[in-house]
């Protein structure tokens, strides 16, 4: 029983940064502090811990790749802000960016390593060495990875089990946290301007434009994945 309990160890720490996230988010959403701003300081210091306490004694996993996750962050950005620029531009100038720009940037980067480095490497990793079987590897950290975003309904639940599979997926094939972590911090991005702007877009242009944008996006996003997977040393280079 005791060599299974490190499934435990992500549900763990959400459960011990969750009651402090919560109240800063109290006290700081009545300053007009985004939610998602403060829930990234809860992940920040999850992932300060992890990398600190169990990441640090992981023999087997490399250094992390800082900057090829910025690269490769950055590469996937480029058609998701042409297309957006393209498509729905002028919604931008009336809107106030100051939230939208923080989470784009300082709070999906650590919501993205906090549940990638706990989901993804730290649970896939040791329920390999475990011998787990293929399936219990992708859809177990999967599932526990969208129960704790407290999903409000069967569908969220779906779509982010979904997710986790693929970046599972991804990881258990290719063992890149680089690969990971990018693109799950590009695809809360995509989805992010997509709400954050909705109704502007629909104003401005149509709801269809908006869908529209978001399909693109989402099919260059993996486009950049496929290709990155098919030859990491020339599309992203050595770190």
């Amino acid at each position: 029983m005791r060599k299974v309990l490190f499934i435990a160890y992500p549900v763990w720490l959400y459960i011990i940064f969750s009651l402090p996230a919560l109240l800063l988010s109290a006290i700081l959403y009545t300053r007009g502090v985004d939610l998602i701003t403060t829930n990234s300081i809860g992940a920040m210091g999850m992932v300060l811990l992890h990398m600190r306490r169990k990441r640090k004694k992981m023999a087997e996993l490399p250094a992390m790749p800082w900057k090829r996750i910025l690269m490769v962050t950055g590469i996937m950005l480029i058609p998701v802000a042409t297309l957006t620029a393209g498509l729905t531009g002028k919604t931008f100038f009336d809107m106030h960016l100051t939230p939208w720009l923080i989470n784009c940037t300082w709070s999906f980067f650590w919501i993205s390593c906090c549940e990638e480095l706990l989901f993804r490497e730290f649970l896939i990793t040791r329920m390999k060495k475990a011998d787990f079987s293929r399936w219990l590897i992708l859809m177990l950290p999967a599932l526990l990875f969208s129960l704790c975003h407290r999903p409000e309904s069967v569908s969220l639940l779906l779509q982010r089990a979904v997710m986790g599979i693929v970046l599972g997926y991804l990881y258990f094939k290719k063992g890149d946290i680089a690969l990971c972590i990018s693109t799950h911090w590009v695809y809360n991005i995509i989805l992010y301007t997509f709400q954050y702007f909705l109704p502007r877009v629909t104003t401005m242009y149509s709801a269809s434009r908006a869908a529209l944008n978001l399909l693109l996006c989402l099919f260059s996003l993996l486009g950049i994945v496929v290709a990155y997977s098919i030859n990491k040393s020339k599309f992203a280079g050595h770190s």
